[in-house]
């Protein structure tokens, strides 16, 4: 299938139903097992697959139905080297304070075969004609919630680490037949344009794809975890050695932010 001079793709997750969030709460009580959550998730994908392909999108995703809270979550349950830290608080309207967070205490490994994205790449090539993208947290937002503990000497000498971890999940990907690769940061901490594009380059080192850069800002729950503007990272972060960059300029307070991005290629 040929794609149009401009392609529709989507971004971010797709939406989930209500039995996805029940069949989640379900298997976390002990109702179901893992057999059963992989059925789910594999229904679930399905469905969000049939949803893309009915609106006509070009390249489409498996909708990440996969990834549980907070978008690494399922990959931190499989992480090794990390501890969960106590949330501290639990009452009241939801924070970002109120996500598990972890304590780095050996060096941050992957399970035999990795963390399960090549898997998941597979699954959408598997149940659609259309062209395909993956996406794959960057090493920031994969490091945001670690603590570095003894074991490393800061947050970001954790997401140098997770880049080693990732540019070892791409590799995969590609060879699962990824031709479209984007990594997303909606986690990244107060760090520059610049410290982005070092660690997106490292991440990324080797990998013979096309490669977007999605930089937001969170919305979990409606809320954004930055302030929504880019200025702080242009023109750093264009350093990257990205072929696209996936921004978020549609929002009602990310106006300023957008202008600043277009002065740069103006």
């Amino acid at each position: 299938m040929t794609l149009p001079l401009i392609p529709t793709a989507v971004v971010g997750s797709h939406g989930k139903p209500g039995w996805w969030f029940a069949g989640v709460k379900a298997h976390e009580r002990g109702e179901l097992g893992p057999a059963d959550l992989e059925e789910m998730f594999d229904d679930a994908a399905d469905t969000a697959i049939r949803d893309m392909e009915r609106a006509g999108i070009d390249i489409i995703t498996d909708g990440e139905v996969r990834r549980l809270d907070g978008y690494v979550d399922s990959y931190y349950a499989i992480i090794k080297g990390i501890e969960p830290i106590p949330v501290r608080r639990k009452a009241g309207p939801w924070g970002y304070d109120q996500q598990t967070r972890y304590e780095a205490v050996g060096r941050i490994e992957t399970p035999p075969g990795g963390l399960g994205i090549a898997r998941e790449f597979e699954y959408l090539k598997a149940h659609t004609t259309r062209h395909t993208k993956a996406t794959c947290a960057g090493p920031l937002t994969f490091g945001s919630r670690i603590h570095p503990g003894k074991v490393y000497r800061s947050v970001v000498d954790v997401a140098e680490r997770f880049a080693e971890v990732i540019n070892q999940e791409l590799r995969s990907l590609v060879s699962a037949g990824a031709e479209f690769i984007q990594l997303d940061e909606p986690a990244r901490g107060n760090v520059s344009g610049e410290e982005m594009s070092r660690l997106f380059n490292r991440a990324t080192d080797g990998i013979s794809a096309k490669l977007g850069f999605h930089i937001c800002f969170g919305n979990r729950f409606g809320r954004a975890r930055f302030q929504r503007t880019y200025e702080p990272y242009f023109p750093g972060v264009l350093k990257s050695r990205a072929h696209q960059f996936v921004l978020e300029t549609s929002g009602r307070r990310t106006a300023r932010g957008a202008s600043s991005v277009r002065a740069w290629w103006m």
